[in-house]
């Protein structure tokens, strides 16, 4: 038995292909539903195709008996279907709904403020104190407004749930593209003190940064933050 073989189960209904190995007895097996079932190897037998596993005295995987255990496992499948299915109709119904709310609190600032982008962006800083933020284009800014100063966490765990299939430049790539759609955002603000988190680390991210503010911001200065409360690791940066 190898990975990529087609298996068959013996005390349940079903099979699948073999996607890898747990020790020397544990077969993982991947289902037609893409759920991996951790079997033990003696449990399988391998076939190749509905002829093959006839003449091997087997019946083929949709013929075999179903076991109470079996009844069970695909009962319980067929529920975390549903629900994944209702849960993801729900996801996007509400999606689509802040979508319109973002929308419609745009248009009112809009008509508001005159289509003004520095009043809008101070309006909106200003109602959402302790709350997330939100771009002039509606999007959400991973920051918020504690005390008139706006905070960003650029730690990449903090804007991003996982970094799977990306190296360190790409990583500080999406940092920096975080760091400068805030600065858009604010940059007619005048006064506003924006604190960019980014951690002591080799301060690559914080050179960025500066590096950034120098090219992109120079009517910006900027210093350390506070180290009471972000130690070395921070940067605030005031709008000019």
């Amino acid at each position: 038995m190898k990975i990529g073989d087609k298996v068959r189960f013996l005390d349940s209904i079903g099979g699948g292909k073999v996607t890898g190995f747990q020790g020397s007895n544990i077969v993982l097996v991947e289902d037609e539903d893409g759920f991996e079932i951790p079997t033990l190897a003696s449990q399988c037998v391998v076939v190749t195709d509905e002829g093959d596993a006839r003449a091997a005295g087997h019946a083929p995987i949709h013929e075999a008996p179903l076991t109470e255990r079996a009844r069970q496992i695909v009962e319980a499948k067929t529920e975390n279907i549903r629900l994944e299915d209702e849960n993801r109709m729900l996801k996007d119904e509400i999606t689509r709904l802040r979508a319109e709310i973002d929308q419609l609190k745009l248009a009112l600032l809009k008509a508001q403020y005159n289509n003004n982008p520095k009043d809008i962006a101070k309006s909106k800083a200003k109602n959402n104190e302790n709350e997330p933020l939100k771009a002039l284009d509606g999007s959400l800014l991973p920051g918020v407004l504690r005390n008139g100063i706006i905070e960003v966490d650029l730690h990449i765990n903090s804007l991003l749930e996982t970094t799977v299939g990306m190296d360190n430049a790409a990583i500080l790539k999406y940092q920096i593209g975080v760091f400068r759609k805030t600065m858009d955002t604010y940059k007619k603000c005048k006064n506003q003190r924006i604190v960019f988190i980014h951690g002591k680390g080799e301060g690559v991210l914080r050179r960025a940064v500066i590096d950034d503010l120098k090219l992109r911001y120079p009517l910006c200065t900027y210093q350390d933050a506070s180290f009471q409360q972000y130690g070395f690791g921070a940067t605030m940066v005031t709008i000019h």
